[in-house]
């Protein structure tokens, strides 16, 4: 049994809807995984990088930005070698709780913000190499979750309606939207909302075609989920009908560069984690990245795709005391793990969404 995106990652552990009527959800602290007060506490720990932005000076590295919710930031990891290495911190202020990122062509940084109160709902753009956005959006905007760009420069925000994901079940009045910006422009130019329940990721492909994941609580039964795809420009999208092993409860979402989707999925009831590839055209996975044994991938709601390397958070067993959440790199599609961030501590940042800058 899950919670939905900021009820369950936000400590609030009362009101989010379980996958089957009939059971009902112990309390929880963050995602899928059931943690004592202790645990939970750590969470809230200041992660060490706090105080100034800063940002590393290279265009030629690659970097992975990792989202921290817990403290209001985006950590920067450089790809060098066989490590990744911290290498900088993006401080949004007081109130922000960042979540999905992604980043452009020209290698801005766009941050889906959601509030817990104190702050702004909005998404900001950060060039790389700088530590103030260049431009925030706000309008339209209650509860961004996740952000896509395309080759047109047109911003996509998966936006719930309600910040603590009222709307995801059957009755309980609608999950949310995309919310579509033109390029340069910080009005909504669009607005997609033709399908049920919550939005959950959002990515684009090649074509400008736009690809939703969203969950659904039905009166009975238990939970649905599936990808939704929309050309460009248009609100009306096409239910893929995807069918999905131990699920179907899919979040984050990638194309890669031969037009395969790439989906996380909880699976077996929020227990395991895996990321299913479907060939373009396909509605069964041609390929699953499992996460093994008994534990999470914690924080394993977006992930970053980039060439044949994918990055997540590494595994952790589940009666990991520090419930620590260290970036990894794996090799797509098999999923053999490549580099990991070596360094454990009770303060280490919660991992929860990914985006890879390239370089120059």
């Amino acid at each position: 049994m899950r919670f939905t995106i900021i009820a369950a990652i936000a400590l609030l552990s009362i009101g989010a809807a379980p996958r089957s009527p009939s059971l009902h959800a112990p309390p929880r602290c963050a995602f899928n995984m059931p943690l004592d007060a202790a645990q939970c506490a750590r969470l809230h720990a200041a992660s060490g990088g706090a105080g100034a932005s800063r940002a590393p000076s290279a265009n030629a590295s690659t970097l992975l930005y990792t989202s921290d919710p817990f403290e209001a930031a985006v950590d920067i990891w450089t790809v060098k070698g066989k490590a990744l290495k911290s290498s900088g911190r993006l401080e949004l202020g007081a109130g922000a709780f960042p979540l999905g990122l992604t980043v452009d062509s020209a290698q801005n940084l766009y941050v889906a913000v959601s509030s817990l109160g104190s702050g702004t709902p909005s998404v900001a753009v950060i060039a790389r190499g700088a530590t103030k956005p260049s431009r925030v959006y706000t309008q339209g905007l209650t509860a961004p979750v996740d952000v896509a760009v395309d080759a047109h420069g047109t911003l996509y925000v998966a936006n719930l309606a309600n910040p603590l994901g009222g709307g995801c079940a059957e009755g309980s009045g609608p999950g949310g939207s995309v919310i579509e910006y033109a390029q340069g422009s910080s009005k909504p130019a669009r607005t997609i909302d033709d399908f049920t329940g919550c939005p959950e990721g959002i990515a684009v492909d090649s074509s400008s075609n736009l690809y939703l994941t969203n969950i659904y609580y039905p009166a009975t039964g238990f939970l649905l989920s599936d990808v939704t795809k929309y050309a460009y420009k248009s609100t009306h999208g096409t239910a893929l009908g995807l069918q999905v092993p131990g699920g179907p409860d899919l979040g984050g979402i990638q194309i890669a560069g031969n037009g395969d989707l790439v989906v996380q999925n909880v699976q077996d009831d929020a227990t395991l984690n895996q990321v299913l590839t479907f060939p373009q055209g396909s509605k069964t996975p041609s390929n699953t990245i499992q996460y093994p044994g008994v534990g999470w991938g914690t924080g394993f709601k977006f992930f970053a795709l980039s060439g044949k390397r994918f990055y997540a958070p590494a595994y952790i067993m589940e009666n990991y005391g520090d419930v620590a959440t260290r970036p990894a790199q794996f090799a797509y599609p098999s999923g053999r793990e490549l580099l990991v961030q070596k360094t454990i501590s009770s303060t280490e940042p919660f991992v929860y969404g990914m985006a890879v800058s390239p370089g120059k």
